[in-house]
């Protein structure tokens, strides 16, 4: 694996190293000494062209621990505000040292450009709504922890349901691909304005949160894309709510369902604030095990990986 640049080019045994690794992370997380010299001496730069709290600063949490240099990039106050095209700008930041960049970008296939020019390792942290490849894993991991497995074959029965915005969201295309190819379940709620075409066979697409919904084993609310569409696809925010919205009254009628989101949350469009902060919630496991994943695919990359 040269680069982390989409679902599509994870081997089921890549992921299963992933994985195994996360735990190893995951277990130095809980150190009182958390800090790992094992990138020391390597540069990773982080380049941002788009908002991000949770992904940034988990990439840059994982590099330190692991002991590499960072370069962080954004496109305020830098070159690119004079007119400066994304080719020069990702050759100035390897010009510099870098040996890895982290990439998030509003249009689609930056990362697939920058790597096929550059020949560097490049982790997609998210390209306009194509991929999310490292939130996909990270949503993986959160599940396989909490049901307590550590091999991919041990998951294979559990039952996911993606609710939400389907057609603007690089989670749900990338949770859709890993889940499928690691033959897990996959339900998609979506309003059908907010779905798209050739889905993985066997992903089964529903219009309501209905009773086969709600016997999953976790449901992932998406964050409405407001940014990326206004209020095109759908009446309003509150009849949003009303039909696609995951609600107190819902998780309450279903049996050991768990809920997670990728975030940011918008509360009452999406997710009832009630459930985002309940008992059944796995949101902010999300979020320290972003650090955990990221860590194992920036050693995964730098030290295992290979160029042509």
């Amino acid at each position: 694996m040269k680069s982390l640049l989409s679902v599509d080019s994870l081997k089921l045994s890549e992921i299963q190293e992933i994985i195994d690794s996360t735990y190893s992370m995951y277990d130095v997380l809980s150190r009182e000494i958390k800090k790992l010299p094992t990138l020391r001496g390597k540069v990773i730069s982080l380049m941002f062209f788009e908002p991000s709290t949770r992904t940034r600063i988990s990439f840059e949490i994982a590099s330190k621990l692991l002991s590499a240099d960072i370069v962080n990039f954004s496109p305020s106050g830098s070159s690119v505000e004079k007119g400066e095209n994304l080719l020069d700008t990702a050759n100035t930041i390897l010009s510099l040292g870098a040996d890895l960049i982290v990439v998030r970008h509003s249009r689609e296939g930056v990362p697939w450009f920058i790597f096929e020019r550059l020949k560097i390792p490049v982790v997609n942290a998210g390209d306009g709504k194509n991929e999310h490849p490292t939130q996909a894993l990270l949503d993986l991991f959160t599940m396989m922890k909490h049901k307590s497995v550590k091999n991919l074959s041990e998951f294979r029965n559990v039952q996911v349901s993606i609710v939400g915005d389907i057609l603007h969201s690089r989670v749900a295309r990338s949770n859709i691909k890993l889940l499928s190819k690691i033959g897990a379940r996959v339900i998609l709620v979506s309003a059908y304005t907010t779905l798209y075409q050739n889905l993985p066979e066997g992903v089964k697409v529903k219009n309501f949160i209905d009773n086969d919904v709600l016997s999953s084993d976790f449901i992932i609310a998406l964050r409405l894309q407001r940014e990326r569409h206004g209020n095109a696809f759908y009446p309003s925010e509150r009849e949003y709510f009303e039909f696609w919205g995951v609600k107190q009254d819902l998780v309450e009628k279903a049996k050991g369902l768990l809920i997670m989101h990728p975030g940011p949350m918008n509360m009452g469009v999406e997710i009832d604030q009630t459930v985002a902060y309940s008992e059944n919630s796995l949101i902010f496991d999300q979020v320290k095990n972003g650090v955990a994943v990221r860590m194992a695919v920036l050693y995964y990359l730098l030290t295992k990986g290979r160029l042509d």
